[in-house]
């Protein structure tokens, strides 16, 4: 039996990219997945997959989504954060509109806040902040994402001191650049050389694998061979 079977995990960002194979991987690992995504109906999933409508900008769709999950779960052992937006472009181009969509996307913080309260009274669980490598290098043409990411390890890393005390494992994945449509529109790049979304969401998986014994802090992900 897997490790993982009959687990319930919470995958943000499921309806396409990281998020969607995320779900999918998890899905055949015996977990039971609730996927959450704005456009979460459109995607195509298997039917035991639980869709759950969530705007992640949107206070009152994140208490919604909630309502659902706990209607359909007593207890959540996994969050895989997925949901995340781009953002190339200069500071002096960026309007403030711009600027508090990315950092309400790409914090996570109302998420993983919900999913932690639930995890505290069984001392139990696992919180994955999916975030990107330039949350550990910055580059010159996004600083407003930069910002993001970089508030997000800081984020994950308090949230893991604290909630080593509860048995609860926090851990920050950064990966590189992917197959995804993450780069297209404004930010569209050539995408040939990056990762493919499936291999990163296999070596997230191996990750929530590990032995509750360890307590892995941070997984950088880059492009191998």
């Amino acid at each position: 039996m897997s490790k993982l079977e009959g687990k319930v995990a919470v995958v943000t960002g499921a309806s396409s990219g990281l998020g969607k194979e995320v779900a999918l991987q998890l899905n055949t690992s015996g977990v039971k997945v609730i996927a959450l995504s704005r456009s979460i109906e459109k995607a195509e999933l298997p039917q035991d997959i639980i869709k759950v409508l969530l705007n992640i900008r949107d206070l009152q769709s994140i208490d919604e989504a909630f309502a659902a999950i706990d209607n359909s779960t007593k207890h959540i052992d996994i969050l895989v954060n997925c949901a995340g937006r781009g953002l190339v472009k200069s500071l002096e181009d960026t309007s403030r509109e711009e600027i508090m969509d990315v950092f309400g996307v790409n914090l996570k913080v109302y998420i993983a806040q919900e999913v932690y309260r639930r995890m505290l009274p069984a001392k139990s669980g696992h919180i994955l902040n999916v975030s990107s490598t330039t949350g550990l290098k910055a580059r010159a043409d996004e600083p407003i994402y930069a910002a993001s990411k970089w508030g997000l390890r800081g984020f994950t890393e308090s949230l893991r001191l604290a909630a080593t005390a509860h048995k609860i494992r926090v851990t920050g994945i950064y990966p590189g650049g992917m197959q995804t449509a993450f780069w297209s529109g404004e930010e569209a790049r050539d995408t040939a050389g990056f990762m493919k979304p499936e291999d990163v969401a296999k070596a997230i998986i191996d990750m929530i694998k590990t032995p509750d014994s360890i307590a892995p802090s941070e997984l950088v992900i880059e492009r191998g061979f």
